[in-house]
């Protein structure tokens, strides 16, 4: 039996923390009490959340309370909380605005099981996108097949598992790459992101090393995105179904035949449909890529000058599937760089907006223009009404 510890990554937002607790006490254990949580407590000024800790009442295993003299920050303070693999056989990491489901457990540790000798997974992630990363409008639909989970080069910082056999590979990289420097091979958000995210270092090192998360079809955590160092409003953009009762799962072998995305949620081996080498080939239907990765054969909505070799339809849903299934239609065009042509240019990001929208999200869209047009001019009038009163 793995050992296993739950670290709560806390700063001053004891509410978030509270919520996250109630949803953790709910999950299936599988009648273990030997589950270690961890709360990793960075210095705020104040001792509430300490003195909540200490008053909290952890059913499952023990309890820790973990502080620091000075403050840390996110950066150090969650590379220091990966830090616990050394001594536990898995770590579950949650910041203070994650939730998760009575599942989550199972998930986490089946995958563990799964997926710890491969060393071409860097983690496993709770959390699963339903939105595009880099192109937030847009949606993200992954392929579903036989399994519960497929994978994806990018870390996850909402609900992750880590080994020592994980982690360590990553931090022995880090060592070497402590400075950031920008370029235009990694996604362009990377390179704007603030020095205080850890994440856009794990992500680069899935990058750069070719590693891989185990993303779940059903997701095992949600964001609630409460206001914090980096969000100066809680929005419910990153909210996300979850999956309840589930206790068994079935894992994919990473292998050229499972369902597979790059960095930019880009679906890997593509050229095998399209009968070109992969190696040649750059999907880019989401235009998210900069033109410098571009080889011999470029897949993409964007008009681009060169000879157009084939043209696909944007219809199936997910978007690749008008690939694999040879979809009829003139939106997505396989291009050979090495022969120029003249284009016709197309709005592409339309084509890829209106492919991400459904009816309902026009009508929903429609009645909130409206609502917020009323509410902005009621407001405009009664701060026109304040100012005549004071004179």
């Amino acid at each position: 039996m793995k050992s296993v510890a739950i670290v709560l990554v806390c700063y001053n937002r004891l509410g978030g923390l509270k919520r996250l607790l109630s949803s953790l006490e709910k999950v299936d254990y599988d009648g273990r009490n030997d589950i270690s949580l961890i709360f990793s407590i960075d210095n705020s000024g104040t001792s509430t959340v300490e003195d909540f800790a200490k008053s909290y009442e952890w059913n499952h295993g023990e309890k820790v309370i973990r502080t620091f003299p000075q403050r840390q920050g996110l950066k150090k303070h969650i590379l220091q909380c990966g830090d616990f693999t050394e001594k536990y056989d898995m770590v579950i990491v949650l910041e203070d605005d994650i939730y998760v489901s009575d599942s989550m457990y199972h998930y986490a540790y089946q995958a563990v099981e799964f997926y710890g000798e491969d060393e071409n997974i860097a983690g496993i992630s709770l959390y699963t996108f339903q939105k595009n990363w880099l192109k937030w409008l847009a949606r993200f639909e992954p392929q579903k097949a036989d399994f519960d989970a497929f994978f994806m080069k990018i870390a996850m910082s909402w609900g992750q598992v880590w080994t020592y056999s994980k982690w360590k590979p990553f931090k022995e990289w880090l060592r070497r790459n402590e400075k950031f420097t920008k370029s235009d091979k990694i996604p362009y958000a990377l390179n704007q992101w603030p020095e205080s995210s850890w994440l856009k270092y794990h992500d680069r090192y899935c990058i750069e090393e070719g590693r891989y998360f185990v993303y779940p079809y059903c997701s095992l955590s949600t964001n609630c995105s409460d206001a914090g160092e980096h969000a100066k409003y809680t929005v419910d953009d990153h909210q996300v179904e979850l999956q309840y009762g589930k206790k068994k799962y079935s894992f994919p072998e990473f292998s050229p035949s499972a369902v597979i995305y790059d960095e930019y949620m880009e679906r890997e081996g593509l050229g095998n449909a399209l009968g070109v080498p992969n190696e040649e080939l750059c999907v880019c239907i989401w235009g998210t890529k900069n033109p410098v990765l571009f080889k011999r054969y470029v897949l993409t909505v964007d008009s681009l000058p060169y000879k157009v070799v084939r043209e696909y339809g944007m219809s199936l849903r997910p978007v690749e599937l008008n690939i694999t299934q040879n979809y009829a239609g003139h939106t997505i065009k396989l291009y050979d760089t090495s022969e120029s042509a003249e284009v016709t240019k197309a709005d592409a990001d339309y084509l890829r907006y209106r492919y991400s929208l459904r009816s309902s999200d026009y009508r929903t869209i429609d009645k909130f223009s409206f609502k917020l047009s009323k509410l902005f001019w009621s407001d405009l009038k009664r701060k026109i009404n304040k100012k005549k009163k004071k004179k």
